[in-house]
């Protein structure tokens, strides 16, 4: 959470301790939230906020369903998980398991009423720049206010936020989107990144191309990992990640995807008609 006078960038899910922080609040203050995309650890706490003081809830109109819709929002993905999960090759368990986890994001927030950002939000403390950088979600937003800027999920000091998790059913987000936001974003100047996770970030060029360069070698070693044999998406997975844990199969199993989609449009790759296998394509 980021308080900016009258607004608050995100909220945090909706757990004791994001609660517990609210204390630090003035809420009686606080008259509009804006959030940095449609994910529940950045928006769970909106609608308790709200309730209690009556504020405006802004979000991109593309990640609008997720916060207003929440519930409907969450079943539906996991749908759409499931069946990419059916496709890429691994276990009935392991599907079934992976509803149960999905599901249980239900307890870290609620529908609330939101209404879609324009290109600028007027707070107490100035007007923030709204800068649409799809690709973690379609509706990712960063806002920049003179020259910090708040980047959601769009850029981490420490890790690549997963740009492929939604790509499975939405066009709009992957790693190309993705990439151009970041180039986007490294073309402004900038004193600081005040990030939806971890410390600040001070030198945000460096750290841009520190991640492009990341994809580009994980890339590589999809890449590498094919042969003209046809093999499953878990297969070519395992090779890339190794064993990852359990909660983190889908974001892995989704980046190999992504990356293979990526290289079956350059004419690297083939995909089988039938079912989800991929191969090198040898001319």
């Amino acid at each position: 959470m980021y308080v900016l006078g009258d607004t608050l960038i995100d909220t945090g899910p909706k757990t004791a301790d994001a609660l517990s922080m609210l204390h630090y609040i003035d809420l009686k203050s606080i008259k509009n939230i804006v959030v940095t995309h449609g994910h529940i650890d950045h928006h769970g706490l909106a609608h308790y906020i709200k309730e209690m003081t009556n504020c405006g809830v802004f979000v991109h109109k593309n990640d609008l369903l997720s916060v207003s819709d929440y519930r409907n929002e969450l079943e539906r993905k996991s749908k759409e998980y499931r069946k990419f999960l059916k496709k890429s090759g691994i276990s009935i368990e392991f599907i079934l398991n992976f509803a149960k986890y999905y599901k249980a994001f239900e307890e870290y927030g609620e529908n609330c009423e939101a209404e879609p950002l324009e290109d600028t939000f007027e707070t107490e403390k100035g007007v923030l720049q709204v800068i649409h950088t799809p690709g973690h979600t379609s509706g990712s937003c960063c806002f920049l206010l003179n020259d910090v800027l708040y980047s959601g999920d769009t850029l981490l000091p420490t890790i690549s936020t997963n740009p492929s998790i939604h790509s499975i059913f939405d066009e709009q987000c992957g790693l190309k989107p993705y990439e151009e936001s970041l180039k986007e974003i490294s073309q402004l100047e900038l004193e600081k990144v005040l990030p939806g996770h971890g410390p600040i970030i001070v030198d945000h060029k460096k750290r841009i191309q520190e991640i492009l360069h990341e994809h580009n070698q994980r890339k590589k070693k999809v890449m590498s990992s094919l042969s003209k044999n046809p093999q499953t998406l878990v297969q070519v997975t395992k090779k890339v990640f190794g064993d990852v844990p359990l909660t983190e199969v889908i974001l892995a199993l989704a980046e190999c995807y992504d990356h293979l989609k990526m290289l079956e449009k350059e004419g690297s790759v083939k995909v089988s008609e039938k079912e989800l296998y991929f191969f090198r394509q040898y001319r």
